[in-house]
């Protein structure tokens, strides 16, 4: 997987903060789990109950667009 094959949900999430954006898609290339194709962020920096670090939630993909797995980004 290569930073072309990361997206945003919604597109313009982080569109003014781009060196941001950035940092977030490395963390994703050093976390993605084996045989990712793309991966897609679903919410950015936030905490949530069962997690009360600072992460991103990503879902990653295989080549063929199934779901391997959703994981936070810290």
């Amino acid at each position: 997987m290569d930073a072309s094959n990361i997206s945003f949900d919604p597109a313009n999430m982080y569109g003014k903060r781009p060196a941001e954006k950035t940092r977030i898609i490395g963390l994703i290339l050093a976390n993605a789990p084996a045989g990712a194709g793309r991966a897609s962020v679903v919410n950015g920096w936030h905490t949530s109950k069962s997690d009360r670090r600072q992460h991103c939630t990503v879902d990653f993909y295989d080549a063929n667009g199934s779901l391997i797995s959703r994981k936070h980004v810290v």
